[in-house]
Parts: structure tokens; sequence; C-alpha cells
């Protein structure tokens, strides 16, 4: 039993090992187009959400933020 135990042991290192390595050739060849990827996909993000932000103004008391369309003020 304990020979089953020490090589699937060995057999899981020599995997992630494996894994690890292909991801990094894979980092190292698309490193450059990932980033490019990834950086247009956080701006459309914080696009968004600045798009989607209350609008509000700002006055000695501090930041105030209007009522959303559709309430009345009483």
């Amino acid at each position: 039993m304990k020979a089953k135990s020490v090589i699937a042991f060995v057999f899981l290192i020599v995997l992630w090992v494996s894994a690890a390595g292909v991801e990094y050739d894979l980092a190292v060849h698309v490193g450059f187009l990932l980033s490019a990827c990834v950086s247009v996909v956080v701006l459309v993000v914080l696009l968004g959400g600045l798009f989607r932000a209350p609008e509000g103004y700002e006055d000695e008391s501090g930041f105030h933020v209007g009522a959303p369309s559709g309430f009345a003020l009483r």
C-alpha cells in the first residue's frame, strides 16, 4: 500500500511540474498579446463603471449624489 501512495505522489508532482512548464511557455510566447487583451478588458470594465455611476456634485459640506430618476423628493 505504501508503494502505491509514493507512486501516486510522484505522478502528481510530475503532472504539476509539466503543467507549470506548459503554462510558462504559453505565458512567454503570448505574453504581450495576453497583456494587451487584459488591458482592454480592464479599460472596458472601468468605463462601464464610470458610465453607470450616479451623477452628483460637491460643495463645501461634501459630495452629494442626486436622486435616482423616478424618485420624487418630498
